[in-house]
């Protein structure tokens, strides 16, 4: 049966016919236009253009007139645009390449011509806000990852991707890599870091921290994100051999740096290890975190180690120190007994260990196990209901005066030795009740001890004053007798007034080496209310015997009023003195406590500058 078509049906059939081939017509001319397009930017000058951060417009273009030739070929839809096609696949990896290699240049230089980054950290949890605020050197633009982004789904999706992975992991290798070196950290030994001073140490312990939190919580982050954002669609690129290939070199130099500083064995360097050990606590998780995966976990199984042993290390500085200050013999008391440079190095150690009292609470879990020879010593510590850490500060000071006592010594005068252990004592006493987180920390018993001891010197002091200065006023050898007479030799009379001026004179000058000014003035009231009355009687006793001789004010100097108000003006001449004295420093403990600026933040005032308050028991 045959079917029979009206007019319209004819009109109809012919105007579908017709948009049919107009539509095929807008398809070719689409696909002339597009293998146009490719062909026009086929040129160097296009080609950089399309690197460069040109017209995106362009871009998308020419992205879309590739993938459209080439969809078109796989669906056999057009002939001869094959060479057409590869060659614009191959212009697309070329700009895939460009655009990394153009992101790594300036970086490369860059870490050519760096120098030390910046030192200047205060905070160690203040690290990751250091410059983020800008973009640095390597990072990606969000036009380049937009552009990255674009070929790399239109080379998967016609699967010529090639080398374009391997390309992007070296490429951003390098990136980090060189970012890495800007921090000149380098290669150190634990020997070469052994070698370095305190200060120069320290500069490498910031250097390394600003380091390791830029790279993980800025550079490795970014890289992260770029290789997520690129590579999303492409099952092939994985977390480990993509973003972990690129981010392991730096990771495990920072490792290897943390890891050498864990072996050193110098306490000087015990706060800029505390600076190391508090961001890698911080950093840890980030560590942890990043490198989850079987094929990377020794490196968060090394951080994990590092720590571990970071905390021992910092167990066993303090240990050496605490060793350091009670066997310490190279110096021997100042002649005029000052503070000595051991006490007030071992208070400004302890005054910055108080800057770390929460970290080391958690680090310093046992008390002090070494005994101090000294049995009332170690049954205080046994009985001291303190915390590690607050034993281990007593211990240190326990062990201070013990090596202060030990270096008495070594002189010959008894006032001096005196002296010498009233001003070093008053000086942990001072710096103990100027602290009151160091007070809070050791408890109000051990400084009531120490005043004992320097309550005890005070009376030795002012025992061994009374000893010299009285002997000059006895009875024995100013009389003589005869047969037929008594009488008092002149001549040994004068001598002896002169012996007890000269004596005066120098208890007086001795006494000026007292820096603690109210304990000085109980020593003047403790001296005076045994000196007066002995020389009130003696004046009173021989002073006729001279009054009448011509040059009697060479032998009585002085009267009652006269030796008050010498004492008097003596300590305010003491006070002005020791307003401007500085600590003595032996030249053999100077070389081994050398005073470091940067671990002595905490307390600065040198010995004597003020006048404090002293408590006797």
């Amino acid at each position: 049966m045959k079917t029979v078509l009206n007019c319209e049906d004819i009109k109809l059939k012919h105007k579908g016919m017709k948009t049919v081939l107009n539509r095929e017509d807008i398809k070719l001319k689409r696909l002339e236009s597009a293998a146009k397009l490719i062909i026009k930017l086929d040129s160097p000058l296009q080609l950089q253009q399309l690197i460069n951060h040109g017209d995106r417009k362009k871009f998308d273009q020419y992205v879309y007139a590739v993938d459209k030739i080439q969809q078109s070929i796989k669906l056999e839809m057009i002939y001869g645009y094959e060479a057409q096609c590869a060659r614009a696949m191959k212009t697309m990896q070329l700009v895939f390449k460009g655009i990394l290699n153009c992101s790594i240049q300036t970086t490369k230089s860059d870490s050519l011509s760096s120098t030390a980054c910046s030192s200047s950290i205060t905070s160690s949890y203040g690290y990751e806000l250091q410059g983020s605020n800008h973009t640095d050197h390597g990072e990606l633009s969000s036009e380049q990852l937009y552009r990255l982004q674009s070929i790399v789904e239109m080379l998967h999706s016609t699967g010529c991707l090639g080398d374009c992975i391997e390309v992007y992991i070296t490429s951003r290798r390098s990136a980090v890599d060189a970012r890495f070196l800007r921090f000149c950290i380098g290669e150190w030994t634990t020997n070469d870091l052994q070698s370095l001073g305190c200060e120069e140490f320290a500069a490498k312990i910031r250097t390394w921290i600003l380091a390791a939190y830029k790279c993980y919580y800025r550079i490795f982050p970014g890289e992260k994100q770029y290789y997520e954002q690129i590579f999303h669609k492409v099952r092939a690129v994985m977390y480990d051999n993509c973003f972990l290939a690129i981010i392991k070199d730096a990771a495990i130099e920072l490792n290897n740096f943390a890891i050498a500083v864990s072996s050193i064995a110098s306490f000087q360097k015990l706060f800029a290890v505390l600076e190391l050990y508090k961001a890698l606590v911080v950093i840890s998780p980030k560590i942890q975190n990043m490198f989850h995966s079987e094929s990377f976990a020794a490196i968060s199984h090394c951080a994990r180690n590092t720590t571990d042993c970071l905390r021992t290390l910092v167990r066993n500085l303090i240990l050496c120190f605490e060793d350091t200050v009670l066997n310490e013999r190279l110096n021997s008391p100042p002649s005029k007994g000052p503070i000595h440079s051991l006490t007030e190095y071992t208070m400004n150690y302890v005054a910055s260990i108080l800057l770390y009292k929460e970290l080391l609470t958690n680090i310093i879990v046992s008390p002090p196990t070494k005994s101090l020879g000294n049995q009332e010593d170690d049954n205080f510590l046994a009985a001291s209901n303190k915390t590690p850490l607050g034993l281990h500060i007593i211990w240190i000071m326990m062990s201070l005066r013990i090596n202060l006592e030990g270096k008495t010594c070594f002189s010959e005068d008894s006032l001096l030795r005196c002296i010498f252990l009233m001003n070093n004592v008053c000086y942990i006493t001072r710096t103990i009740k100027e602290s009151p987180e160091l007070l809070e920390m050791i408890g109000k018993e051990y400084p009531l001890r120490l005043s004992r001891n320097v309550w005890k010197a005070a009376e030795d002091y002012i025992s061994s004053i009374l000893q010299r200065v009285l002997y000059c006023l006895r009875d024995d050898g100013l009389n003589y007798k005869f047969p037929f007479f008594n009488g008092v030799s002149k001549k040994s009379l004068k001598k002896r007034f002169k012996t007890f001026n000269a004596t005066f004179e120098e208890v007086c000058m001795t006494h000026s080496f007292v820096l603690d000014m109210q304990l000085a003035g109980q020593l003047d009231k403790l001296m005076l209310c045994k000196l007066l009355p002995a020389y009130n009687s003696f004046l009173e006793k021989y002073g006729s015997h001279i009054q009448c001789e011509r040059y009697k004010d060479r032998y009585i100097k002085y009267s009652s009023e006269d030796l008050q108000g010498k004492i008097k003006r003596n300590v305010s001449r003491t006070q002005s003195i020791h307003n401007v004295a500085a600590v003595d420093s032996g030249t053999s403990t100077k070389d081994l406590f050398t005073l470091i600026e940067f671990y002595s933040r905490f307390y600065t005032a040198k010995a004597c500058k003020h006048s404090y308050p002293y408590v006797p028991l």
